[in-house]
């Protein structure tokens, strides 16, 4: 699970647009769920990152998938060896298979 950051800087910190159609989104959606456009612009990025948080553990539970899969399927007798064992035992000096 990814950690939440804690906010680095003080009650009343301001933050500053510069870019007029944020600037523009921000308040026409603040104006459409009535709320200020501080709340709305929280709301959003707390939302934004519970999905990248979500995304990062979908990804995650993929590769202990993928993994889970491969020992599986894994041949036996690669069971307890490190790749290099394995790799030294399908390839020659110059990395041709054997």
């Amino acid at each position: 699970m990814v950690e939440s950051r804690k906010p680095e800087v003080e009650m009343g910190a301001q933050l500053n647009i510069k870019d007029a159609e944020t600037v523009e989104l921000a308040r026409d959606l603040a104006r459409q769920l009535g709320k200020s456009v501080t709340e709305t612009i929280k709301e959003a990025l707390e939302e934004k990152a519970r999905k990248r948080e979500a995304e990062i553990e979908e990804k995650i539970a993929a590769v202990r998938e993928i993994s889970r899969q491969f020992r599986a399927e894994m041949p036996p007798e690669w069971h307890g060896k490190t790749s290099k064992e394995i790799m030294d035992e399908i390839y020659d000096e110059d990395g041709l298979p054997k």
